[in-house]
């Protein structure tokens, strides 16, 4: 019998796991007696002035094991229940704060007060981060390069998404196509559709379902409810499984019982904007709370106009225009469950509807979101060590099918999407520690179940045949070989059903700690992601009639069975022998039938559509033109892109397009985090990593078959001089006035093209379109970067912050990253930042003024490419003179230098829990775009009244 491996590892998992399992249980007849659990209970404040320290992580540690642990509320305020009698470590850690160890006697059923006092230290190190290792690690334990933003920064920070709190962070690149609309990746290869960045919220994925892109606006979180932002840099699969090859970004939300009471929020703003929220959190009793959350917004984005969107197309029969307007609202609703010391029921609803808004797609330009609905429901179980989740994520496009016209449509093609998809996953995790807290193993299983269902309009002709299915197990073992000494080994296998073969993905890092705040690093990861949904079963159209023939461009994704090939049973003598169809009529047969690629064949199509369009000066040839019919021997056939770069395609380039495979990145990181000094944290990460099977964006890969110019040209100057002295005219004159003519006729007729050579599948049947699909890049991509972050506290109340990147290649010249232009970074090389803090905590005010800098970069990402020129909608682009109007290209991003400031105050008179706030991004309003066909943002302000009770 054959024992499948992923669900005998599993029932290992949970049996291992059930505590019940392993505890003796005392006879019936000698019950042990009761013994009373003690509680410490206090406050957390500021050393120099005894303010409240909100937000601090207070722990309780039995050597080295967690007995209890709580938040501090508003007002500073803990309570640790539920502890034995025994010695204790309290620890309070928070960010920008010393970490401070109290050790304590507990009594039996003791109520033990305990106020701590803290003082400012540099930001971060002390800061839990849970998204490296699965435990709760110091930052400065971690082994990865960390970066926290904390809740004290998000709340005092007007903003419309999480990503305006991030754009600082080391390593982190993004792009913003409008006020909520943002890319967010690490280390560059970003893309306007991009997922590379594994997005959690509160342990669960908070990418769209059956597109695995991240729409931040589509968060249903609000800025209120942030408890923390954890960003790891790096390969995190070890932990997470498949993509998370480029880093976790990881939004984590106050627990009710840590943070009770009600805050509403008033936001306002340039660009028409107008925000209200409201937050509600109760305790009922020791054992039960709730929270509920929730935010509407409203403003004008940023104008812009895309040149590859034309007037003349049409949705729901009206002319599209693109509506700025930008509105949604979002809600959440958690309840959380303790049923006794240790275990933990989370439940958790949320809900986002965009009711209007703008957002990239790669393949298919920009698309008018309209009525989408992202709903998420999750339920949490966590008793002591055991960690267990379930949860469904769903997605609606606003349209019931293909007719619909009240929801989400492309702006190229008028095109209605229909995107009722959903995810649903499972983990259960578990940790236990041996040699007296020395050595500590975690393991676990997940498994993730998608399944598209976008009405025949994403996956078209694959609807049937889309589901995806994942499963993986690992095991993490953290040995602590000295008090300075630390090593961590992981391992993690997964399966696809779309792929072949396991995956896996080790991890080994080795942890130096000198002292309690000094940490270096040596780490190796190796991390795969699979190929996202779309990328196998996408059929969706990118524009209908290119140039106004009857060709519609189409994105595809690579069949995951046999992948594309193309057909070559055709006349060897022309294109290399490739078949092409095309979609008129000529002696070669019928129309969208396989047939040579003889492009003399179809002549007098081509002279048909052109004929109008020639100029007067060459109205008496037409009858000539009229008579003519060349063979294929005296016009060649020439093969170009449609769309996108004008070269020549060579015959020989057209090879099969495999099955996408798994892509992987081996990378190396050599890290430093900790204090120089008392008032100076400085983390410095060297990487250098080497991408396998790299997956590039849509390219277009089908070409088309034009007549040849120069032989075209030859051609009729010599048939329009016979053609004239057979009429009477001079051999001189009649050499001239074809001379004159010929070359102009034949750029015309050579601009029409009259079939394409596309791919052999009894699917695409009656099919001459043009198709933009993926590919596996076979070569290795190595490359390197740094990544610095630096803070220094000058005062107890001024503070500065620096952060640099760098990475050593924004181009890959060898790899073809689409259309004959180079993979490339898509991010640029340099970046950085340096900010100025105020901080008066017993005054409650709060400052920043932050200067950001970034490289210019050019980019190729599917139908967004710098300086190629493409075809404006309904003509066709001149591809002997490509600056005529009928072309536009896209130009690199340039370099910018931008300022912002924020500024925010608690305003006792109108209440103690009263704040006002204002933040300026892009202070000198110098617009600067940050990626191709998205608008330059100017100046936005941003002014928030606060009110906490």
């Amino acid at each position: 019998m054959r024992i499948n491996a992923f669900g005998w590892a599993a029932s290992v998992l949970l049996c291992i796991a059930s505590p019940a399992s392993a505890q003796p249980r005392t006879p019936p007849s000698a019950p042990a007696p009761a013994l009373a659990p003690a509680t410490i209970a206090g406050r957390v404040t500021t050393a120099s002035n005894g303010s409240p320290v909100a937000g601090a992580r207070v722990v309780a540690l039995s050597g080295s094991t967690r007995r209890a642990e709580a938040v501090t509320n508003d007002n500073g305020q803990y309570r640790l229940t539920g502890l034995a009698a025994g010695r204790y470590s309290v620890n309070v850690m928070l960010i920008g704060n010393q970490l401070r160890r109290v050790d304590v006697d507990v009594s039996d059923g003791a109520s033990m007060t305990l106020d701590i006092s803290t003082t400012p230290v540099a930001r971060q190190l002390d800061q839990v981060v849970t998204a490296v290792t699965g435990r709760a690690d110091r930052v400065v334990d971690a082994p990865a390069g960390v970066t926290i933003v904390t809740r004290e920064a998000v709340a005092t920070r007007p903003s419309l998404t999480v990503v305006d709190h991030i754009k600082s962070v080391p390593g982190i690149d993004v792009s913003t196509g409008g006020i909520v609309q943002s890319n967010v990746v690490s280390r560059g290869f970003n893309n306007a559709f991009s997922g590379t960045l594994l997005t959690l919220q509160d342990y669960r994925f908070a990418t769209v379902p059956s597109l695995r892109v991240n729409v931040p606006f589509l968060f249903t979180s609000i800025n209120e409810d942030i408890q923390r932002v954890e960003v790891v840099l790096g390969p995190a699969a070890a932990l997470y499984g498949p993509n998370s090859s480029s880093g976790v970004l990881h939004i984590v939300t106050r627990s009710p019982f840590e943070s009770e009471g009600s805050t509403i929020t008033f936001d306002g703003g340039s660009r028409s904007i107008a925000r209200g929220s409201l937050r509600n959190a109760g305790v009922i009793n020791p054992k039960l709370a709730y929270k509920v959350s929730g935010e509407y917004m409203t403003g004008d984005d940023f104008h812009y106009f895309d040149p590859g969107e034309g007037a003349a197309v049409k949705h729901a029969g009206t002319p599209i225009v693109r509506d700025f307007a930008t509105s949604r609202y979002a809600g959440e609703a958690r309840v959380d469950v303790r049923p006794r010391e240790g275990m933990e029921f989370v439940t958790t609803y949320g809900i986002t509807r965009v009711a209007n808004s703008l957002e990239l797609t790669g393949a298919n330009g920009a698309a008018q979101v309209k009525n989408w609905t992202y709903q998420s429901v999750q339920e949490r179980f966590t008793w002591n060590n055991l960690f267990a989740q379930v949860f469904l994520n769903s997605s609606d496009a606003g349209n019931r099918d293909t007719l619909d016209s009240r929801g989400t449509f492309l702006l190229r093609t008028g095109q209605p999407i229909v995107d009722q998809s959903r995810v649903a996953a499972g983990s259960v995790q578990h940790a236990f520690d041996m040699a007296a807290g020395r050595q500590r193993f975690v393991y676990g299983a997940d498994y993730t179940w998608t399944n598209p269902r976008t009405g025949g309009t994403i996956d078209g002709l694959n609807e049937d045949d889309d589901n995806v299915t994942e499963h993986g197990v690992y095991l993490h073992s953290l040995t602590r070989l000295s008090p300075m000494w630390e090593v961590t080994a992981a391992l993690r296998a997964d399966n696809n059903n779309r792929l072949h073969g396991t995956f896996f993905s080790p991890r080994a890092a080795l942890v130096f700690k000198p002292t309690e705040s000094q940490n270096f690093r040596f780490t190796f990861n190796r991390a795969y992601s699979t190929p996202a949904n779309y990328s196998m079963f996408l059929d969706l159209i990118q524009a209908r009639n290119a140039g106004g023939l009857p060709y519609d461009v189409r994105a595809m994704g690579v069949p995951p069975a046999n992948g594309w090939d193309y057909r070559r049973t055709c006349n060897a003598q022309l294109a290399g022998g490739y078949c092409m169809r095309s979609p008129f009529t000529s002696a070669l047969g019928a129309p969208n039938t396989y047939v040579d690629a003889n492009a003399a064949a179809y002549y007098q199509t081509a002279l048909a559509i052109v004929r109008p369009q020639l100029p007067a000066s060459v109205a008496g040839l037409i009858p000539i033109l009229n008579a003519l019919n060349p063979t294929s021997a005296q016009v060649a056939p020439v093969l170009r892109w449609l769309v996108g770069p004008t070269n020549p395609v060579d015959p020989a380039s057209l090879t099969h397009i495999d099955p996408l495979k798994a892509s992987f990145v081996n990378n190396f990181e050599l890290g430093y985090k900790g204090l120089v000094g008392d008032r100076t944290r400085l983390s410095l990460d060297g990487w250098t990593q080497k991408r396998m099977n790299f997956i590039t964006a849509a390219q277009i890969s089908t070409p088309s078959v034009f007549l040849e110019p120069t032989s075209l040209g030859a051609y009729l100057g010599a048939q329009i001089t016979a053609a004239l002295m057979a009429q009477g005219m001079p051999q001189a004159q009649a050499q001239a006035t074809a001379a004159a003519a010929a070359p102009a006729i034949a750029a015309g007729l050579a601009k029409v093209p009259v079939g394409t050579v596309t791919f052999d599948d009894p699917k695409l049947a009656n099919r001459p379109d043009v198709m933009f699909t993926y590919r596996n890049v076979d070569k290795a991509i190595s490359l390197w970067g740094i990544d610095v972050g630096i803070d220094h506290s000058l005062t107890e109340r001024f503070s500065v912050e620096g952060t640099y990147s760098y990475v050593n290649k924004e181009s890959f010249p060898d790899i073809d990253g689409g259309g004959g232009q180079p993979l490339r970074l898509n991010a640029p090389k340099n970046k950085g930042t340096l900010t100025g803090h105020f901080n008066d905590d017993r005054r409650g005010i709060r400052a920043e003024l932050r200067a950001r800098y970034a490289d210019g970069f050019a980019v190729n990402s599917g139908v967004y490419t710098s300086g190629v020129y493409f075809s404006r909608p309904g003509v066709l682009c001149n591809q002997a003179a490509p600056t005529d109007a009928a072309c536009y290209q896209y130009d690199a991003v340039p370099s910018s230098t931008v300022w912002d400031a924020g500024f925010s105050v608690r305003v006792r008179k109108l209440g103690e829990g009263a704040s006002i706030a204002v933040n300026a991004t892009n202070l000198l309003n110098d617009p600067t775009p940050t990626f191709v066909g998205v608008p330059a943002m100017g100046r936005m302000i941003m002014t928030r009244l606060q009110y906490s009770f």
